[in-house]
């Protein structure tokens, strides 16, 4: 290979591998959301998602209750059934924003699938049911 396009290669490589190299970002960093201390007033609903085998399932009963001990949560005496839509997704309002509440998904007669979760989680994110 001649001389001259070795160089110009070399050159060409070298002018690619210094951009990539710097750490100037053109993008811009968008903070992520802090967490209150203290209970959104306005939250009062919580979005619940139900899947089986990851795929979204529709028509699965979803029970709401509260737990039988702030000890060790785990779902209580259900208050409340609702039926997940054709995304496999239900919302449960009028919930009390400083409350813990469980979510209980019966997936089959002896499958369920449940979490149970303070205001810091049902208040922000959705709830995941299901496999």
């Amino acid at each position: 290979m001649p001389k001259r396009l070795l160089i110009l290669m070399a050159a060409v490589s070298l002018g690619l591998a210094i951009p990539a190299c710097s750490n100037n970002n053109s993008g811009t960093v968008t903070p992520s959301p802090v967490p209150s201390a203290t209970p959104n007033p306005t939250i009062t609903a919580a979005t619940i998602s139900v899947t089986i085998l990851q795929t979204p399932a529709a028509h699965v009963p979803v029970q709401e209750s509260t737990p039988t001990s702030t000890s060790s949560p785990r779902p209580g005496t259900p208050f409340a059934t609702q039926t997940t839509g054709p995304k496999g997704m239900t919302t449960f309002k009028h919930l009390k924003p400083s409350q813990v509440y469980c979510w209980v998904a019966v997936l089959g007669p002896h499958q369920t699938s449940s979490q149970c979760a303070a205001w810091q989680i049902w208040q922000f994110q959705q709830i995941t049911l299901g496999t």
